[in-house]
This record gives structure tokens, C-alpha cells and sequence, in this order.
């Protein structure tokens, strides 16, 4: 029985919110992956894409990728698709195909070396693809050209694009994706991080989204993370999960005073321990919106990222708020209940409205 694991989409070096700490959570969920995928025993292991989130990463995370590629390669195959995260600019230009180097087991897909055929289990299996391609018109003129090379006994499709329907803007047409599709037995791709299928090509060739390691928006709070393992019946894939930081994306609406916002608030971060954490309030507000308050840190203790918006519930709402006269005792009123207890930066302001203000 032939097995392979997919992984995508680690993002390792990003700072999530500019959060030192984050750099850890990324790299501790791609460490689980791979061990967990290494428990299992694959015959190759797949990497979708967007190992790295930066180009040119910080040393301590590319130092983490290389390490734990090379450790793989010294079992089993390894295949590599190249991001747009990891590809720098217009010009195109990424370190992703040096991993090839690293050693013999490490393959890294892209235009210049779009098919990678291995032998596994006494049966040829090729993994086709390239790096990512921004324009639709080259992607897709690039995906039936790849079709072409498609002639092992088990051929797998391996890309990092968007389909249409599944992100926005795509560089992928499902039109496009349908036509390559009985080329090959397999359909796996990164680059949406939500493990799911792609059902609109499905009834041709089984293909899947294989979802992300970790989570780099509040968008994704709910999405499970993990990799996939694809045994002999690629219609019948298993999701391995793994343990991500804990993410909670709330929104409420609220009518009340200033006063029971906060509260609101106050019950809201009670109740959702997630180390990361946003809270969206639309507030239909009984009272002056600066007096909710700003500066949330004291609740912050265990948590990584704590975020607090609230908004007015209606622009027509807003737009229909008393006018004020903006002069110096506004000024200091709106220092004072922003919690900015900055006498230099209340100076500063006062003395450019006094120059300007006229």
C-alpha cells in the first residue's frame, strides 16, 4: 500500500501582528506536522507551498526548514512546490529551488523542472508542477503544457494557486483545472488554507485544498489545521490535525451606553481563554463613543494577541452625531478620554491647532 503526506502552507518566519511569540507558534505546529507525518511512514512527503512566509527569511526560521527537509530527505523522497510568498517581486525571484542542493531526496517543482517521477513500491509516480504564477493567462497556458509530461503509472498534480470559487482574485479557471484534470489520479494544492475539497473537478479527478499548519489572519479561526495523507484510494483521503494556538474571531452587536460596552467587552474576553484573540463590537452607542475605553492590555495576561474594535452600527447613525467645535478644550478632552496621558504630545497639538487651526 502506497501512502504520501501533503503539508502546506507553514508561513514559518511570520510575525503575526508584529508578535515576537507568534514566531514560535508557527514553527512548533510545522515541527508537529512533520513529525506526526513521519509517524506515519509516508513513501514521499509533499510540500505545498508557502513553507516561508518571507522571500528572504530571518535565518532562524529558514535554518528550522532546511534542517527538518534534510532530516525527511534522509528517509524518503521529498517534493517541494514553490509560494508566492517564498517568490520575490515581478522579477520572480526565490532560494526555493537551492533546496534541491540540500540533497539527492529533495525535488522542487517549477517551470524548469516541472515533472518529477520517482519510483515507489515498484510503480512510477510523477509529481507535476511549478511555482506559483501570478497572471491567469500564464498559469493556465502553463497547466496544459503540463499535462503533456504527465505519462508515469500514478500521476499527481502539485500546485499553488487559487481556483476560482475557492479565493479571489484566481489565477486558475475551474474550466481550466476540469481540462487537465484526466491527466491525472490526483489533484493536490496549497495557497487557501482551509482543508476542503475542490468538488467542481472532484467527478473527474479526486482534488483537494490540503489546508495550512497554522493560522495567519483571524479570517481563518475556524479552520482546522493539519496535512493530509493520501493512501492507494485518493478519493478517501485522511485530515491529520495539528495543534495550532488556540484563535477566536468574535462579533457581536450591542445597543447601550458606553458603560455596558465595556462590560460587554469585559464578558466577551471571559469568555474566549484563545491566546489569540479579536473582538468585533457594532455598537448602536447611548452616549459618547470616546468614553469606551481604548487600552484592553490589563486583560492580556496569557494571551498573545488581544485586538478590540468597535465601530458605530450604521453610517447613518454616525452621520447624523451632534457637530462639534474643535478648540483647545476639545483637544484636551479627547486626550484625556483616549487614555494618551502624554503631556509633550498634548503640547504639540495644542500649539499646531493655535498656528493652524484659524
Amino acid at each position: 500500500m502506497t501512502s504520501f503526506v501533503f503539508i502546506g502552507d507553514s508561513h514559518l518566519g511570520y510575525r503575526h501582528r508584529f508578535r515576537v511569540e507568534r514566531l514560535r507558534d508557527y514553527e512548533r505546529a510545522f515541527n508537529e506536522a512533520v513529525d506526526k507525518a513521519l509517524r506515519l511512514n509516508p513513501d514521499a512527503v509533499v510540500f505545498m507551498g508557502d513553507l516561508l512566509h518571507h522571500p528572504r527569511p530571518d535565518p532562524v526560521s529558514l535554518r528550522t526548514l532546511l534542517n527538518r527537509l534534510i532530516s525527511v530527505a534522509c528517509s524518503r523522497p521529498v517534493v517541494v512546490c514553490i509560494g508566492n510568498h517564498e517568490i520575490e517581486g515581478h522579477i520572480g525571484t526565490t532560494y526555493a529551488p537551492i533546496y534541491g542542493d540540500l540533497h539527492e531526496n529533495i525535488h522542487v517543482l517549477s517551470s524548469e523542472n516541472p515533472h518529477v517521477v520517482l519510483d515507489i513500491r515498484g510503480r512510477s509516480v510523477g509529481f507535476h508542477g511549478f511555482e506559483f504564477i501570478r497572471s491567469r493567462e500564464m498559469a493556465e497556458q502553463k497547466l496544459k503544457e503540463l499535462a503533456a509530461g504527465a505519462k508515469a503509472d500514478v500521476n499527481i498534480l502539485c500546485l499553488h494557486q487559487a481556483v476560482e470559487r475557492y479565493l479571489s482574485p484566481h489565477e486558475l479557471s475551474l474550466a481550466a483545472l476540469r481540462h487537465a484534470a484526466p491527466s491525472y489520479d490526483l489533484i493536490v494544492l496549497g495557497h487557501v488554507h482551509k482543508h476542503q475539497p475542490i468538488r467542481e473537478v472532484s467527478d473527474v479527478t479526486p482534488a483537494f485544498y490540503c489546508g495550512s499548519t497554522e493560522r495567519i489572519s483571524f479570517n481563518e479561526a475556524a479552520n482546522p489545521n493539519g496535512f493530509m495523507l493520501f493512501r492507494d484510494d485518493f478519493r478517501k483521503p485522511e485530515f491529520v490535525p495539528v495543534n495550532s494556538a488556540g484563535m477566536a474571531y468574535v462579533r457581536e452587536e450591542l445597543t447601550g451606553t458606553p458603560d455596558e460596552a465595556n462590560q460587554k467587552i469585559e464578558e466577551l474576553i471571559a469568555a474566549n481563554p484563545q491566546k489569540l484573540l479579536k473582538i468585533e463590537l457594532t455598537a448602536d452607542l447611548l452616549g459618547d463613543f470616546m468614553d469606551i475605553r481604548r487600552d484592553w492590555s490589563a486583560f492580556e495576561q496569557g494571551r498573545t494577541i488581544l485586538e478590540v474594535n468597535v465601530t458605530p452600527k450604521s453610517a447613518a447613525k454616525e452621520a447624523s452625531l451632534e457637530r462639534v467645535e474643535l478648540n483647545e478644550d476639545t483637544i484636551r478632552e479627547y486626550f484625556e478620554k483616549s487614555g494618551n496621558a502624554s503631556k509633550e504630545q498634548l503640547e504639540v497639538c495644542l500649539e499646531l491647532f493655535r498656528k493652524y487651526g484659524a
